[in-house]
């Protein structure tokens, strides 16, 4: 059985890491990182897992 699973990390002004949330949507990892910017984070990044447990980017988001 293959499923998505995308996990949302949001980068503070310390440039401190944290993940925000895991989903199987791609569209509620973009809803989430686009919510995120600016609530103490000026970036998030997306990341899918792919078939060996690797992450790779899918988005970022940054505060202008």
């Amino acid at each position: 059985m293959n499923y998505e699973l995308y996990e949302v990390w949001g980068v503070n002004d310390d440039l401190h890491e944290e993940l925000l949330e895991t989903t199987s949507s791609k569209k509620e990892a973009e809803e989430i990182a686009e919510a995120s910017l600016g609530l103490g984070y000026f970036q998030t990044v997306i990341y899918k897992e792919d078939e060996n447990g690797e992450l790779d980017e899918v988005d970022r988001f940054e505060i202008d």
